[in-house]
């Protein structure tokens, strides 16, 4: 497993605005006394040229335990971190997680959020506030009151819109329900303003806008898993609620087959597509650029004929071999759409078949591939797929089996990070269970590079990265 650190090139003495920063994800970060940044579970935002990272500290801990607390690092490069201190000094007794730090511009507060557990798991909210982005922190109310208090509340996120509107997206402890909330103008506390519920068993919500559209980023329960849990994205034009789901950016849809483009066609080199419980699984094919499709190839082993061995009365030489027909569809925004393919072509040489298909003029990220129910085997053999001058990645996809996060992280933030080609948004994620001496506050995170977007809004998935770089923009 690969870690991060991140290492800064620049040039000037206080500020890297208008130069390039690095970040690889090898290592831990470490504060200017040379101890690993402690800090999970939290948000990296920027306050007036400064970055603060604010999350959950654990130490030695296993993360269940009134020894958690809330600590701040700052930065001017992302690279060198001074650790401010403890953000909560005087916290009441209980478990402490996901600390969210965010300005009020209206009254030059700080205004700190946090979940925090009297006893586990009772969940509540608490809200405290400072004239300073490092505090410290002084609590205001310990038991902010929400539309679903009543189920208890879990891990949350906070977003404040372009007209100062401020808005909590959280999950609760009952079913994990998430929602978002319109917070009052002091952000100390919910308008009961809520949008309804958008998904179930979630949690650790991100939400923020790009060109008019609002983001929120949640997945299944993870609970410091050391899998990871994924990222669905829901789209809306709306802070509040009409969020539709658009896909998964930190799970791979399915099985990984590189055999179906390892340039190997014939033979018995093949992904095999099975009928199970009267379903065929399908291929999935995951284009690395936003594409237009014009024709595809597809290779087929013949091997699952039935043999004539010991049939004498049978007339033929070779049992007929019976062509599968495909249903195809695209991924459109949120939903698979059929679209109608033309059969230009069929090759059929020794034990293979060859089958050429023209596209009607579509834009896509994802091709979906399935056999036609009507197909009298149980398996088709795929030997290969070709498509002119696209390049992708193919996975089997559908019934048992899994689909496991691209990035072993759970995730905490969505970062926005202004450089010189405008806003970028850097997924962030907890590495729990990484740390070579075992100890959960040495686990170390994950950063993204910038996630990249379709021309719909849609995200494209993630990759690890094990490097990007980025140039701030200028002051």
């Amino acid at each position: 497993m690969k870690h991060i650190v991140l290492f800064v090139f620049f040039i000037g003495c206080v500020s890297t605005h208008g130069q390039s920063i690095q970040v690889s994800n090898n290592d831990n970060s470490y504060d200017s006394k040379g101890h690993i940044v402690d800090v999970h579970d939290g948000r990296v935002i920027e306050f007036n040229d400064t970055f603060y990272w604010y999350g959950t500290t654990y130490g030695t801990t296993n993360g269940f335990t009134s020894k958690n607390h809330y600590s701040v690092y700052s930065s001017n490069d992302l690279k060198t971190w001074k650790h401010e201190g403890r953000l909560l000094p005087n916290q009441p007794t209980g478990v402490y997680y996901r600390p969210h730090v965010i300005y009020n511009k209206k009254n030059d507060n700080y205004v700190l959020w946090y979940n925090w557990y009297p006893k586990l798991w009772e969940g509540r909210f608490g809200v405290a506030v400072s004239k300073s982005p490092t505090g410290p922190f002084d609590i205001i109310n310990d038991d902010v009151k929400m539309v679903n208090s009543d189920i208890g509340l879990g891990d949350f996120g906070l977003f404040v819109d372009d007209d100062l509107q401020a808005y909590i997206s959280y999950n609760t402890i009952k079913d994990h329900q998430v929602s978002i909330e319109m917070l009052n103008d002091d952000y100390t506390g919910s308008t009961m303003l809520n949008g309804g519920v958008i998904a179930k068993h979630m949690e650790a919500g991100s939400q923020f806008k790009r060109n008019g559209k609002y983001y929120l980023l949640t997945d299944y329960t993870c609970c410091f898993c050391n899998e990871g849990s994924g990222a669905r994205v829901y789209v809306s034009g709306d802070p509040l609620s009409g969020y539709q789901f658009t896909g998964n950016i930190n799970r791979y849809p399915g099985k990984f087959s590189s055999v179906l483009n390892d340039g190997v066609k014939t033979g018995t080199v093949y992904q095999t597509v099975q009928k199970q419980d009267s379903v065929f699984q399908a291929i999935e094919l995951n284009f690395t650029d936003e594409s237009r499709p014009t024709s595809m190839e597809i290779a087929l082993f013949t091997g699952n004929r039935p043999a004539n061995c010991g049939d004498v009365d049978n007339p033929r030489v070779h049992p007929e071999f019976i062509l599968p027909e495909f249903e195809f569809s695209f991924w459109d925004y949120d939903h698979w759409e059929n679209i109608t393919v033309q059969k230009s072509k069929v090759e059929k040489s020794a034990i293979s078949v060859r089958l050429t298909y023209v596209f009607p003029d579509i834009q896509a990220t994802r091709i979906r591939i399935k056999p036609n129910l009507n197909y009298p085997f149980d398996a088709v053999y795929m030997n290969e797929i070709e498509i002119a001058n696209i390049s992708f990645r193919a996975y089997l996809t559908g019934p048992g089996i899994p689909q496991r996060p691209i990035i072993p992280a759970q995730q905490t933030y969505v970062m926005a990070l202004e450089s010189q080609n405008g806003t970028d948004y850097i997924w962030m994620g907890d590495l729990w269970g990484s740390a070579s001496d075992g100890v959960k506050g040495h686990d170390y995170q994950y950063w993204s590079a910038p996630l990249e977007f379709n021309s719909d809004g849609t995200i494209q998935p993630l990759q690890w990265t094990d490097a990007w770089e980025v140039e701030l923009k200028d002051e």
